[in-house]
């Protein structure tokens, strides 16, 4: 089902780039990330030519795909005159990780209230939540449900506005925000692919929300026939196309865009999350080994690693031909690994072990 439109016809890039251009915005990730092919992967497979976007290397601690959104965001928060920023998600976030970066590298002060999930806070701090510590954030825990902490980061930003801060809360209330950075990215990835001479016949990422819901927007702003698939990781319930739909249909309107999305708009793979979020599978551990021994690149295991384990399967199923180009956005994530050590070790990387 095509997105709802009206008769206005696709943008041209440097249109596109004119309309983000009027949303403030923080510089803070480095870009472009490289494009690169994936010969000894791809050769491995037998099917399409593979290529790997490298949100990973987007910088700001350890980089990963939220330095992109955070761009838009705090741009927000710092026009708006914040001196802090309160969020709160997972204890092993990596949207709070590079928020707590960001934050100290435009002199805001950082809040988070971390979810405890899968055993996690550990001790010794590990991971993500290292990194929080270690980047100067002020972190609480909460084991709650989601709405236990929502209304508890509402409530510190309220009693922070009562001491004379200027708080800004950010995550699930300017979503939407977050969705530029990505429309962006589609932008950047155009042009690489221009540059390149790449016709790709798909994008597969791991994505939820803003990340997918962006690059739907840029796509179909450009009318770029790139189906965007995300291999949902079960952060959001059961199936996320819902969600992303309405993310892309906000971000569409905040780019005074003519378009809407359904859920049925939005591609995604929703039977690769197993066990659980956030918890490893075994098929992503499977797939994190294969892409760090045929081209050294490494996956984290929540996130990535399920995105990879159904590129990999979809691949062997015969989606896309020897004559294809898939592109697989690497989110990042990856400081998320070291918290998972136990699971990793005990699922086939120990063998070389004397």
């Amino acid at each position: 089902m095509a997105p709802t439109s009206s008769q206005e016809g696709p943008l041209t890039p440097a249109e596109l780039g004119e309309r983000l251009a009027r949303f403030p915005r923080a510089r803070l990730a480095h870009l472009p990330t490289p494009l690169e092919p994936l010969p000894r992967l791809s050769e491995r497979l037998g099917g399409p030519s593979l290529w790997i976007k490298r949100d990973d290397a987007t910088g700001l601690a350890f980089g990963g795909n939220k330095a992109r959104q955070l761009e838009f965001r705090l741009g927000r928060a710092v026009a708006q005159g914040a001196d802090c920023v309160v969020a709160g998600a997972a204890v092993q976030s990596n949207f709070c990780r590079q928020i707590a970066a960001a934050c100290a590298k435009l002199g805001l002060d950082a809040y988070l209230v971390l979810r405890k999930t899968h055993g996690q806070p550990a001790d010794p701090p590990q991971g993500n939540l290292l990194l929080d510590l270690l980047l100067g954030a002020h972190v609480e825990f909460l084991a709650g449900t989601e709405e236990e902490q929502r209304a508890r980061i509402l409530a510190l930003a309220e009693g922070l506005q009562a001491q004379g801060r200027r708080p800004y809360v950010t995550g699930w209330t300017d979503v939407a925000f977050g969705a530029l950075g990505y429309v962006a990215a589609t932008l950047e990835l155009w042009e690489e692919c221009q540059r390149l001479g790449l016709k790709p016949a798909a994008l597969v990422a791991s994505s939820g929300g803003a990340t997918q819901a962006g690059l739907l927007v840029g796509t179909r702003a450009l009318a770029w026939d790139l189906p965007v698939w995300s291999v949902y990781h079960g952060g959001h319930g059961p199936d996320a196309r819902p969600r992303v739909a309405q993310i892309a249909s906000e971000a569409a309107q905040l780019l005074r865009l003519p378009f809407r999305f359904t859920a049925e708009d939005v591609l995604a793979f929703n039977q690769y999350f197993a066990p659980a979020y956030p918890d490893p599978s075994a098929a992503g551990l499977e797939a994190m080994r294969l892409l760090a021994r045929t081209e050294g690149i490494v996956l984290d295991p929540v996130y990535t690693a399920k995105a990879m384990a159904g590129l990999v399967d979809q691949v062997r199923q015969g989606r896309w031909g020897k004559g294809d180009t898939v592109i697989f956005l690497h989110t990042g994530g990856t400081p998320a690994l070291f918290a998972y050590a136990g699971e990793v070790i005990t699922n086939g990387t120990n063998e070389f072990l004397q």
